[in-house]
């Protein structure tokens, strides 16, 4: 079995081209196939300090805001997509001593792989883990929605990654759409509600625990300088189908007066709602797109700036 796109030789019921990334699939097939480990298991991990706003802001969607607009959603059924494994290699002794030092930060267990499949629509992204108990910040065009920007989906799959960011568990998340305000930002939420069991009965995550979560207090960097370092944390299609999450490295390329960013560092279809950070693992914002011109040469960050003033919109609905 060849790829009819580069030629390369594919292994027996493969999906994906492990060389150019060619999807050799249209629809996404079902998740849990015989191709996924037995063995996965759930380490409970200490959560770092979280940032004290999104406590607040968590707890208010989840107690208030959410219930108050999606009681009446209709259930939808997930179809989900195989995950088959493979080695995930680093390029070099650089990208190998950056994983190490992310690690350790707890960025790569906080950034995750979101797919989200309707009866009309299949889409997918990532996501940050910014609270504990499992509240992920992402893009909100990654969520399937109608004309009047309600969710398409009552649950989303969502995968969290090992050390190496291959995948570790899996979970079922609720979208959370804020009407008026994500579809202006491009930013909205996903809720961890339940851990994914197969036709089997077999469990691949733990449900309630305490998530791993990124956004430690005092680690954001708001003013990113023309020529910084960047680095985007995200699950490209093109690696393994977008199955591991990815690390890429660049700089501050540009700084409109609109609040986004833009970077040499690689943005790829499906890195969207992922991390981008400086060289000391502070956040400077969500990848959010790929650049409009035809080489597609440059990615497109939402600045901390941008989700500040979302987060302080939000906060205000809540209030009144």
């Amino acid at each position: 079995m060849y790829c009819e796109k580069c030629g390369n030789k594919l292994i027996v019921d493969a999906k994906f081209c492990n060389k150019c990334g060619f999807n050799l699939v249209e629809a996404i097939p079902d998740i849990v196939s015989e191709t996924v480990s037995k063995d996965l298991v759930v380490e409970k991990r200490n959560n770092k300090v979280l940032w004290v706003i999104f406590i607040v802001i968590g707890g208010l969607i989840l107690i208030g805001f959410f219930a108050n607009y999606y009681d009446n959603s209709s259930s939808k059924n997930v179809n989900s997509a195989v995950i088959t494994k493979q080695v995930s290699q680093t390029s070099n002794d650089e990208n190998a001593e950056i994983s190490k030092v992310y690690n350790q930060d707890g960025i790569v267990s906080s950034v995750v792989n979101i797919l989200c499949d309707s009866d009309n629509e299949s889409s997918g992204g990532s996501g940050t883990i910014i609270e504990s108990d499992g509240i992920i910040l992402t893009n909100n065009h990654i969520i399937p929605q109608d004309k009047k920007n309600n969710p398409l989906v009552e649950h989303c799959i969502v995968t969290l990654p090992d050390d190496q960011g291959k995948i570790k568990e899996i979970y079922y998340g609720e979208p959370i759409i804020i009407p008026g305000l994500s579809s202006d930002y491009d930013l909205a939420f996903i809720k961890i509600s339940s851990a994914y069991t197969d036709d089997t009965g077999e469990n691949y995550g733990a449900y309630p625990r305490v998530f791993p979560s990124f956004l430690p207090e005092g680690c954001e960097n708001d003013s990113p300088k023309l020529g910084e370092k960047v680095t985007v944390f995200g699950y490209p299609a093109i690696s393994g189908g977008g199955y591991y999450l990815t690390i890429t490295d660049g700089i501050v390329s540009s700084l409109p007066n609109d609040g986004t960013i833009f970077t040499s560092a690689k943005v790829n279809h499906g890195s969207s709602g992922g991390l981008a950070v400086d060289k000391n693992g502070c956040m400077i914002g969500i990848p959010a797109m790929i650049s409009g011109d035809e080489n597609e040469s440059l990615g497109v960050i939402i600045s901390n700036d941008i989700i500040m003033e979302f987060i302080n919109k939000l906060q205000t609905m809540l209030d009144e």
